[in-house]
């Protein structure tokens, strides 16, 4: 919900009373944008019918569909104005990568891109309306290239001062979604007013340097992508280099353990070999029996030490 947004709530004593509205959820977003569409392709749309009347429209529509919290047109004018600007800014920064994609990327990767630099562009703030872009992404207004300004595309103005049309009364399917073929002949040849058209021209221009600044972090984006990717195959092979030092230090602590082992037996039987001798040098020519004992005993080690290896 828009920050200042309120709902009116009628009380017994016919007077009414301000509180804050509920917050829009992303089921409510998606049906604003579904009952949008419906309501702007209706023919009376571009015939001398004013902005309240086109947000009325939209009311009767999306309290058709939504049951959640009922919003009024003063709610949904409200909404749609900060809705259509976020979508619109996704819609191009999105439309610029998908026609100029990074090579290998897939639609996931543009998503997530997109993502990305929308938050760059508005300073940190994430794009949380995916469900209303889904609805409205093929509609003209929403594709990157700009059609021809007299080509009448109905847009609703408070500012044309005409008698209501009371209009249809047919409701959109909730499933409804805008499509590249959803327009007829009929509803693209109606003409419209001079402020319309003003108002449709500066939107246009504004539009345009929005698609001209997406373009430019687009480009940004794709090279940022082709780093990242770069980035991966590197840190990759850098795994690769590190399980392979890791092997060689496994087995050189392997080694070192055994080289370990060989010194100590090495040490313990060089170190019974000098006893052995100084032992047969202090009994040479003397009768020990416990010499003779010892000598006996160490001299069994040394055979069963050669014989068992």
């Amino acid at each position: 919900m828009a920050e200042g947004e309120i709902e009116i709530v009628p009380t017994n004593n016919e007077t009414t009373k301000k509180k804050q509205a509920p917050n829009w959820l992303p089921f409510e977003e998606e049906q604003l944008a579904i009952s949008w569409v419906h309501v702007s392709e209706q023919p009376e749309f571009s015939n001398n019918q004013t902005g309240t009347m086109f947000y009325k429209k939209i009311e009767e529509n999306f309290n058709l569909f939504s049951k959640i919290h009922y919003r009024s047109h003063e709610q949904i004018k409200i909404r749609w104005t900060s809705l259509n600007t976020a979508t619109l800014k996704f819609a191009a920064i999105y439309n610029a990568i998908e026609r100029n994609p990074p090579s290998g990327s897939s639609p996931e990767d543009w998503m997530a891109t997109a993502m990305t630099v929308y938050a760059d562009q508005t300073k940190g703030v994430a794009f949380g309306s995916v469900a209303a872009w889904q609805k409205v992404r093929y509609c003209p207004k929403w594709q990157g290239d700009r059609p021809d300004l007299t080509v009448p595309i109905p847009i609703p103005s408070d500012n044309i001062d005409t008698e209501e049309n009371p209009g249809s009364k047919t409701p959109a399917t909730p499933t409804g979604i805008c499509t590249p073929s959803s327009r007829d002949g009929s509803s693209i040849s109606r003409p419209i007013g001079g402020k319309a058209a003003k108002k449709r021209r500066i939107e246009g221009y504004k539009d345009d340097e929005m698609l001209a600044s997406a373009a430019n972090f687009a480009d940004i984006s794709k090279d940022r992508l082709t780093a990242l990717n770069e980035g991966n195959a590197i840190e990759k092979e850098k795994n690769e280099i590190s399980r392979e030092i890791l092997k060689i230090e496994e087995k050189k602590l392997s080694l070192k353990e055994k080289d370990s082992v060989i010194q100590a037996v090495h040490k313990q039987s060089e170190t019974q070999m000098n006893d052995y001798k100084l032992l047969r040098e202090l009994t040479s020519g003397k009768e020990d029996p416990e010499a003779e004992e010892v000598l006996q005993i160490m001299k069994k080690k040394i055979i069963h030490k050669w014989l068992s290896s």
